[in-house]
């Protein structure tokens, strides 16, 4: 009775999704992921994603009757595998407007959450997240745009190669104190059925914030989908508590 709890522990809704793509050098991608990842590569080349969704109807067991959020999120994610083969994504940082998400992933999760302020704005011509983070330290700001009207469908992006690469992934690793060095999650959803943009534009300092150059502003690949609902599997280090030492295989 514990694994189907554990496989469904999150449910939410993804909506809006501006994600912008660059291919960057192995060399500077390497040393930002754990040691006991390997950065996946698309015919050689390893990729950086910029994000931005709204996330709504967050919803956590056993109390599913209750949603717990709503929020934009706009994060920096890079493409990883592990030992085993499994693909997935490494979490540079995840900002939110949502306190309740940020200390919630953090401690569950063991992701890179922080708190800031993110408006979307969004008209007939085009999708923008404006987004900066809320600590006394340090502001990041970003500026995610994607011109959505005219847009080209491509079929279906996850028919073809590099989007597919980009956008179907189905796994997150996160460093976690309960679980060294490294820990897993599954997610699961239907497949992007989302268009290619022909312009898109970002501006911030996600990228260095993390100690990696910032891109070029114009992305070299750049998606907007919808929206659909996601079902996401409780930490890997739940099941190793639980006695279910196989995780939920994607």
């Amino acid at each position: 009775m514990i694994r189907p709890f554990l496989d469904t522990f999150m449910s939410q809704h993804w909506g809006d999704l501006l994600l912008l793509h660059w291919p960057v050098p192995a060399e500077i991608l390497r040393p930002t992921i754990p040691d006991d990842l390997e950065l996946d590569l698309y015919k050689g080349e390893s990729w950086a994603s910029v994000v931005g969704f709204h996330l709504s109807d967050l919803r956590i067991r056993p109390a599913r009757w209750i949603p717990w959020g709503n929020f934009n999120e706009v994060n920096l994610r890079t493409y990883v595998r592990n030992a085993e083969g499994k693909k997935g994504v490494w979490f540079h940082s995840l900002d939110s407007t949502d306190l309740f998400a940020v200390a919630g992933a953090n401690v569950l999760y063991g992701l890179n959450y922080r708190f800031a302020s993110i408006s979307q704005s969004k008209t007939g011509k085009s999708l923008v997240y404006n987004s900066c983070t809320r600590s006394i330290s340090s502001k990041v700001p970003s500026r995610l745009q994607g011109q959505i009207n005219n847009i080209s469908k491509t079929s279906h992006p996850a028919e073809d190669p590099l989007d597919r690469f980009l956008l179907e992934r189905y796994r997150f690793w996160a460093q976690h104190s309960l679980q060294n060095p490294v820990s897993s999650a599954a997610v699961r959803h239907r497949p992007y059925d989302g268009f290619r943009l022909d312009n898109a534009c970002y501006t911030g300092e996600l990228f260095q914030s993390q100690g990696m150059p910032e891109p070029s502003e114009t992305p070299t690949v750049a998606h907007y989908c919808k929206g659909f609902s996601v079902e996401a599997s409780a930490p890997q280090w739940a099941y190793v508590m639980a006695g279910q030492a196989n995780h939920r295989k994607t």
